[in-house]
């Protein structure tokens, strides 16, 4: 059971890692177009997944 909940954890962890470099792509893109609200929304959701991936993978890490 432990096993599986690591597996599922990591997969989250790594969905998280590909939602962050999606919007940082996203952020790059819009750079230098002039629209600072998507431009600050791209890069705060680009954070806040990037917290969530790391935070997923410490709790792997923590909680093994």
């Amino acid at each position: 059971m432990e096993s599986y909940l690591n597996y599922v954890v990591g997969f989250i962890s790594l969905t998280f890692m590909g939602l962050s470099a999606m919007y940082k792509l996203k952020f790059n893109k819009l750079q230098g177009t002039g629209r600072i609200p998507s431009i600050i929304s791209a890069k705060n959701k680009q954070i806040v997944f990037l917290v969530l991936a790391v935070a997923s993978a410490l709790s792997i890490l923590i909680f093994q």
